[in-house]
């Protein structure tokens, strides 16, 4: 995947074209590919300016994603032109926000998202203010992608349509140690109904990351339909009955 760079202190740009191993069975820019793909360019324009991976490694510390918030206006397809953009967004509580577009080669706008990131202490993984790296984050609070912030998630009522047992292995881990932010999105895509998932259009994504999944967790990931048709997907550590992730949808028809 060949990415063309358009970097900047204030924003970041990544032009691509959606490969063939991003894309899912309607030929259309997956979901977890579309998480792969922010994850990515937040860490480049955090390491641009200073307070990437490195930097806060150096100190003993982390960036852990805690809440995201996606919009979806038309996924991209397969082979389409498309420009991934990112920026610091603002200062809220312990969070640092992060928000990310995707435009087509016309310039329409395709995704719109927001994200709440914490900066973790490797050795209590307990989450620490980012004051110390706010100078160094080129905010921009004038131009945000989404009317809120990603919110805390509460569980919606409604029916069980899936529940599925996972193992965590090897390769859902990332380099802090524990599963993948995209590991939980994937898990969530996977407890839809294929039949659904392929005539329908996932308008909007909410999710919150609660706690840490490690390897060989045995995981419990339900999913409910509530009554106003929104699914909910709960990502649960059976040894502890520890909640891991909510993943929630809103779906409409094709």
């Amino acid at each position: 995947m060949q990415m063309n760079n358009h970097d900047s202190k204030e924003f970041l740009k990544k032009q691509l074209s959606v490969p063939s191993y991003f894309s899912d069975l309607k030929g259309e820019l997956s979901i977890p590919s579309l998480f792969h793909l922010f994850q990515e360019v937040a860490w480049e324009h955090a390491t641009i300016n200073q307070f990437g991976y490195t930097h806060l490694h150096e100190k003993g510390l982390f960036w852990a994603l805690s809440r995201v918030q996606v919009e979806i206006a038309e996924m991209p397809k397969w082979t389409n032109s498309i420009v991934v953009k990112t920026w610091p967004s603002g200062i809220e509580g312990a969070f640092a926000l992060r928000d990310f577009t995707v435009e087509n080669e016309k310039g329409k706008r395709l995704v719109s998202a927001t994200s709440s990131w914490l900066i973790v202490d490797i050795e209590s993984r307990r989450p620490k203010r980012p004051n110390e790296f706010k100078d160094k984050m080129p905010i921009c609070e004038t131009i945000r992608t989404t009317n809120s912030n990603a919110q805390k998630l509460v569980s919606l009522n409604g029916s069980i349509i899936s529940s599925q047992e996972i193992v965590s292995k090897i390769s859902d881990i990332d380099i802090n140690g524990h599963i993948n932010n995209t590991k939980y999105i994937e898990w969530a895509i996977n407890s839809i109904p294929i039949e659904l998932y392929s005539q329908s259009h996932i308008r909007k994504i909410s999710v919150n990351f609660l706690s840490e999944g490690f390897c060989n967790d045995k995981i419990c990931a339900t999913t409910t339909q509530a009554e106003n048709g929104s699914y909910s997907c709960e990502i649960i550590r059976q040894s502890d009955s520890q909640k891991l992730c909510v993943v929630q949808f809103d779906i409409l028809p094709a």
